[in-house]
């Protein structure tokens, strides 16, 4: 999520609840499949090195922000 000045609106406090669920629930997981370009996949990989988070984390943050809209 980018920095911003401005005052957090009711959108960003729900999206960050979702967040905080979906991330910290003990509720049964199951596997997502996706086929992507390899140049893709180092990207995703190398930044989620850098951030000291793991690419399942990412991804379901991903998702959470999209489905949140």
């Amino acid at each position: 999520m980018a920095l911003s000045a401005k005052r957090p609106s009711r959108g960003d406090e729900a999206r960050q609840r979702i967040l905080k669920e979906v991330t910290e629930t003990t509720e049964k997981k199951k596997r997502l499949n996706a086929d992507i370009e390899e140049s893709l996949y180092r990207q995703i990989k190398m930044k989620a090195v850098e951030e000291g988070r793991s690419i399942s984390d990412i991804t379901r943050d991903l998702w959470s922000e999209y489905l949140s809209k």
